[in-house]
This record gives structure tokens, C-alpha cells and sequence, in this order.
């Protein structure tokens, strides 16, 4: 094989590109300023095409990231942390920390990004396995590999600040430490030894009731309730490997994976988008009524009927139509919906599904959407503020970053997944979360089965070879 058709050396070639763009790009912006300034600076080059995800498990970073758009063929995989928002023991100012983004993000590229997300409930303190990823957490990879429609770039990111002037010495060290070695195919996973529902049938039929007694009072017209459903294994789990099974069976699905180091890892396949956002436009839509998806195409088509048609369904969806309508409504010049109910269908389930799309009133940005807009009642439940105080009061776990805002922000855009159909990797343990909607006329063993189908996803990436 010839040096030029060497993959390795091709990589390595890449690399030293990158390295002496980013060195001189940090160079220039030091000469050009009369004082130290807080810029981000980010250098691209093309490569040949490598799997991001077969990519990122083979690197050693302790800080990863991974994310797959669900409507096109984008996949980004990101190493190291040039700059991160966190926060830690206790819940900060939620509209700070995302000025003090938008600020950092100015005069930015706009293929500069920040991956991350925040906690579904910002109050109470977080279980063990939660605390490494904060009330918050957003972080500007230090290196990232994208492929998109087949086409793969790497890139380096330094993010200059006045207190650091290691920035790019860290970045270098990076960038000298990542291979374009990938770990192919999928290796066994450890025997599953146990598996423990949080609340367990009859907890779940108990919590329902008086989830039930509440609708009936007229206090709450729909809650989300969850569970918690701890397997163990023999070994340890390698998050990327699991991840890699549950994409080859999640299309059209939002794909994510958050490893902020010491061992935790946040992973999923969310078909659920919080919002979109092209500067001044905004996409986003209500996803609520669930049934399984049928074994044969007759069969499939019965069931999608009979759930366009369920009336306790119907009214479950149009909670969650209104809840958007009117977190979103006073941020917009204008907000239209979807005249009809239309089916999502996934490989696994399908759901009632309503899409809305507007336009911002000037100056309304991020940080006005995520305080206003998340969580909606898919995952929280109507009246918002009811139902939130219920969920803390009747749930016997803490659901850290499930059914929260998952997803990134540039300087000209945003894109954020409601996060479920997601698991924490803790060691030898997979925490998997699923919930189910409880209005009028719901029942306990119903909503248990539909949250059986919502983990199957992950269950079924266990046993694939």
C-alpha cells in the first residue's frame, strides 16, 4: 500500500493540517487584538468517510459527545471540552447561563456548536448516578468529526480566554491524542443478572390512582407519569456499543450520547423534537398517544386507525397541542399548527402527531424558548405548574436528564429533542426510563404496557448479536 493511500497517513496528514490552521488562526487573533479577548476559533478539514460513532468508541477522551439529526443524515461526534457551562450542586440561573452562551457564541462560525442539556425537574438534589452531569451542561468539544450526507470533516475548536492562555496547547494535546482507529461491529454485551422496576407493578397501580383522584378533583387534567426500570449486568456496559445497537434499530429518531467523564454515560433515540430554531423561525410540535405498531401492514393500518380515533387519546394529544400553544404563542409574531392529528410512525410505535412552525418576535431567542417551553406536557403533564409539583410528590426516583431538553446551540440556530427512550449507563448498570400519560379512562396495566414498548427499543439492542 502506498503512504498516500494509507488511511492511517491520510488521518495523520489531516491532523497536522488542522493543527497548524488552528495555531495560526490563535496567532493572528493575538496580534490583531490590543487586549486579550474571549473568542471561539474553529479550523475545519475534509477526510475520507469514517463511522462517528464506530470513531468515538475506539478514542480515549474522557468527555465525549455524539449527535444524530433525526430528519437528515447528519451525525457529529465530539472529544474533549475546549469550554463547558455547568452547573453543580445546586440549580443557577437558568437565563445566565444561556446569556452568558449567547455571548460566548458571538462573532462565532456558524458551525460552532455547544452539545448539551439540563435536568427535567431543576429542583431537589440529584441521585448519584446524575451529579456528573449537573443541574446543566454544555460543552464546545474540543475536537469533532462530522459526517454528513457521506461527506466527513474534522474539526478543532479553541475557545481563547483572557485567564487561560493554555487554550491552545490543551486543544494541540487533543488533537494529538485522537487516532483514526474505529471499533467495528458490536461486541457481546455482559449476562443481564437482574432487573428492578421503580415503582414496581403495584407501586405503578397506586401511583396511578392518586394520579386518578387528582383528575377527578379537577386539580390536574393530565399527568406524565415514569419509571425507572434498573437492569443489571455482569461487567461493565460500554455506552458507544450499546448506542451503536440501538441506532441500527431507531430510525427517524434524534440519536444522542452525553459522557461527561469518570464512567457515566446519557444515551438515547428521542423520535420527540422541543424545537428548532433558523434564526427567527421556530419548528416544534405536540407527540402524545401511543400504541405498538402491527405485525403485519393490515394490521398496522387497523391500529393507526383506532388510534386517530381513540377519544381518551385525542384528548390526551390536545393537552399537549395547547401546552405548546401557549408557551409558545406570546414569543411569536405568528404560530400556526397542523389542522389534523397525523401519525408518527417508528419502528417500535407509533404516536399522535401535531407540528407547529412560526416566527419569533425580535430579540426572543434561546433563552426565552427553553424557560418558557420545556416541559411540555408530553412529559410533564396540564396545568404545567400542578402537575410538576404532583410528579415530585408521587414519584419515588429522580429523573435527571430524562424528558428534558436535549440537544445543541450555534450563533445563527438551535436544536433540542425532548429527551426519552433514554438510559444512564452507570458501571454495570443501564437505568432505563419510560413514562406514560394518565388522563380520564386511563388504566394502570395499560400505561404499563405502553411503557414495556417504550424500552423495547433498548431491550431488543441487548440482544442482538
Amino acid at each position: 500500500m502506498s503512504h498516500l493511500s494509507d488511511p492511517s497517513a491520510l488521518f495523520q496528514g489531516a491532523k497536522a493540517v488542522l493543527a497548524s490552521k488552528i495555531t495560526q488562526a490563535v496567532e493572528s487573533c493575538r496580534r490583531a487584538a490590543s487586549k486579550p479577548q474571549r473568542r471561539i476559533l474553529r479550523v475545519e478539514t475534509n477526510i475520507d468517510p469514517i463511522a462517528p460513532v464506530s470513531w468515538l468508541s475506539a478514542q480515549n477522551n474522557g468527555s465525549k459527545v455524539y449527535w444524530a439529526d433525526r430528519d437528515k443524515p447528519l451525525e457529529i461526534a465530539g472529544v474533549g471540552e475546549s469550554d463547558s457551562l455547568l452547573s453543580g450542586e445546586a440549580a443557577t440561573d437558568f437565563e445566565a447561563m444561556f446569556m452568558s452562551l449567547s455571548r460566548k457564541l458571538a462573532g462565532a462560525l456558524p458551525s460552532v456548536r455547544y452539545y448539551g442539556g439540563a435536568r427535567f425537574n431543576p429542583r431537589g438534589k440529584p441521585d448519584a448516578g446524575w451529579q456528573p452531569f449537573g443541574f446543566f451542561r454544555f460543552v464546545l468539544p474540543q475536537i469533532e468529526l462530522i459526517n454528513r450526507d457521506g461527506e466527513c470533516t474534522l474539526a478543532c475548536n479553541v475557545a481563547l480566554r483572557p485567564d487561560d492562555p493554555e487554550a491552545l496547547r490543551g486543544t494541540l494535546s487533543a488533537l494529538d491524542r485522537i487516532s483514526p482507529a474505529v471499533r467495528e461491529g458490536t461486541a457481546p454485551l455482559p449476562s443481564l443478572c437482574v432487573r428492578r422496576d421503580l415503582p414496581d407493578r403495584e407501586g405503578w397501580r397506586r401511583n396511578v390512582e392518586l394520579a386518578l383522584a387528582s383528575l377527578d378533583q379537577g386539580t390536574l387534567q393530565k399527568i406524565v407519569l415514569a419509571r425507572r426500570s434498573s437492569l443489571q449486568f455482569s461487567a461493565d456496559l460500554d455506552p458507544m456499543g450499546l448506542l451503536k445497537r440501538l441506532k441500527a434499530i431507531t430510525p427517524h429518531c434524534f440519536q444522542f450520547c452525553f459522557i461527561p467523564g469518570g464512567g457515566a454515560a446519557f444515551i438515547g433515540a428521542s423520535p420527540e423534537r422541543l424545537y428548532r430554531r433558523r434564526g427567527q423561525r421556530i419548528w416544534s410540535e405536540a407527540l402524545a398517544g401511543t400504541r405498538p405498531r402491527g405485525a403485519s401492514p393490515v394490521t398496522d393500518e387497523c391500529i393507526g386507525a383506532e388510534l386517530l380515533h381513540s377519544e381518551k387519546d385525542l384528548r390526551e394529544h390536545g393537552f399537549v397541542v395547547r401546552g405548546i400553544q401557549e408557551s409558545l404563542a406570546p414569543l411569536c409574531l405568528y404560530l400556526e399548527t397542523d389542522s389534523t392529528v397525523n401519525l408518527l410512525k417508528l419502528s417500535q410505535c407509533q404516536h399522535l402527531s401535531s407540528a407547529f412552525h412560526g416566527t419569533l418576535k425580535s430579540g426572543i431567542g434561546d433563552v426565552a424558548i427553553l424557560s418558557n417551553l420545556p416541559p411540555t406536557p408530553a412529559v410533564g403533564g396540564y396545568p404545567t405548574a400542578a402537575t410538576l409539583e404532583a410528579i415530585r410528590r408521587i414519584e419515588p426516583f429522580d429523573r435527571g436528564w430524562y424528558a428534558g431538553p436535549v440537544g445543541w446551540i450555534s450563533p445563527e440556530g438551535a436544536e433540542f429533542a425532548v429527551a426519552i427512550r433514554s438510559g444512564l449507563v452507570e458501571g454495570p448498570n443501564l437505568f432505563l426510563y419510560s413514562g406514560a400519560g394518565i388522563v380520564l379512562g386511563s388504566t394502570s396495566e395499560e400505561e404499563w404496557n405502553e411503557m414495556e414498548n417504550k424500552i423495547s427499543p433498548f431491550l431488543q439492542a441487548m440482544t442482538r448479536p
